[in-house]
């Protein structure tokens, strides 16, 4: 049985961060990780878990001490992580969310250019587009006035993959296959992988990975105007990419440019169908949608952290942390701390901090395609209001993905009415 806020309150000692009801709703844990230990260590020993605003904050914006480069994942019941191996793949290396300085700056520099402001607002009618028919497939046929759908399977999954494809370059009918291997390299980080499931999802994503070299040596011939051809063009220059970097960017890119905007639709959605006071306020001003939006990304951050590998002795809420520490910035408790976010577990559409959220990293590593992430998601709501006169939640499970990692809905039913 999931908590709930009349249940009493647990401590650390009564939640197991592995157990499966933990996993699939972590806020309570979370909660007792910024009370009682705000520096954690997982009892597997593979990472120990930073939780408070403050700390988290601190950390992301101190790469100094706090280095990207992912040297290791989690895995249940191992007392030593895995380490990474890709066979020598350009998957292994490290790039913009796993980059230091200064190497991270020059592949940010060079990758800046596929989501700038421009290119992102001018993608907006081709998004409303996409929308628009995806909404309508969900829609009551002919004489009916409800009908039911899973809003992550039919909506929320094919938007963002489709988008992020069409935006790197990529062939329409490669979709498919495409989302099959990026939900592999999300799986590699859930942290509740078997060592057989994990070699399973390493190998997929070297599959992946020379997919995108021979992209990569076809764009080389006549780059076009879409984010394959201008990396290709950034491998030339005094401070060029390498074929190996262009390949791990759009691998990043790709991965992490579907799978975050589909958890956010999702969650997005669920928090509208659970709090019809809120939906009843945007669907009267759909401006109160942006504020809404970064709600949602507080509340059901898409990520629940990033991990850093500690390069110096330091101290975390006064508590030593020693150099070579492993360690996860969980944005997902951060943004439910109560002394950064007064009522934290309420949505709050006139919150004077509406986005000092950390749902999008901080820093230098501050998300390279937030502003399409929200664009999609405003686009698609805004959509979903228009065409329907009300909503409810359909009989059926919601799940999210086992993870550890992305806080995703794997369905959400849900019934429409025009």
């Amino acid at each position: 049985m999931f908590w709930s806020w009349g249940s009493p309150m647990r401590t650390l000692a009564d939640l197991d961060p592995f157990d499966p009801d933990v996993v699939q709703e972590p806020h309570e844990f979370f909660a007792a990780l910024r009370r009682e230990a705000p520096l954690y260590g997982l009892p597997n020993g593979a990472y120990s878990l930073i939780s408070r605003y403050r700390d988290v904050r601190d950390a992301a914006m101190n790469p100094e001490v706090y280095s990207s480069n992912l040297v290791a994942v989690m895995m249940q019941g191992l007392e030593q992580p895995e380490l990474l191996s890709f066979e020598g793949s350009a998957a292994r290396v490290d790039v913009l969310a796993t980059a230091d300085p200064p190497v991270h700056a020059r592949q940010r520099k060079l990758s800046n250019k596929a989501f700038s402001m421009r290119r992102v607002a001018a993608l907006e009618p081709a998004i409303r587009t996409l929308a628009e028919s995806l909404v309508a497939a969900i829609l009551p046929g002919r004489g009916a006035r409800w009908s039911a759908a899973d809003w992550v399977r039919e909506v929320a999954v094919p938007l963002p993959m489709t988008v992020i494809a069409g935006l790197i370059g990529l062939p329409g009918e490669d979709i498919p296959q495409l989302k099959r291997w990026s939900d592999h390299a999300i799986a590699i980080l859930s942290g509740t992988n078997t060592p057989a499931q994990l070699a399973e999802h390493t190998a997929q994503v070297g599959q992946l990975a020379d997919y995108f070299g021979r992209r990569v040596d076809e764009a080389a011939l006549a780059p076009k105007d879409d984010v394959l051809g201008d990396l290709v063009r950034a491998t030339e220059g005094s401070e060029a990419l390498t074929r190996e970097e262009v390949v791990a960017i759009l691998l990043q890119l790709l991965t992490a440019g579907n799978e975050t905007t589909t958890s956010l639709i999702g969650s997005a959605l669920r928090l509208l169908l659970e709090n019809p006071d809120v939906e009843a306020r945007v669907r009267a001003d759909r401006a109160l949608l942006e504020p809404f939006i970064e709600e949602a990304l507080r509340l059901e951050s898409p990520l629940h952290g990033h991990f850093r590998l500690v390069h110096r002795d330091t101290e975390v809420a006064g508590m030593p942390l020693a150099q070579g520490s492993r360690v996860m910035l969980l944005w997902g408790a951060a943004n439910r701390d109560g002394d950064e976010f007064p009522n934290p577990d309420a949505i709050d559409l006139a919150r004077r901090n509406a986005k000092a959220h950390l749902a999008f990293g901080l820093g230098i590593h501050h998300c390279i395609g937030a502003a399409l992430a929200r664009l999609e998601t405003r686009v698609v709501l805004e959509t979903l209001l228009a065409r329907t006169s009300a909503l409810r939640r359909a009989d059926g499970k919601i799940a999210h993905v086992p993870s550890l990692l992305v806080r995703s809905l794997a369905s959400l039913p849900v019934e429409l009415a025009t």
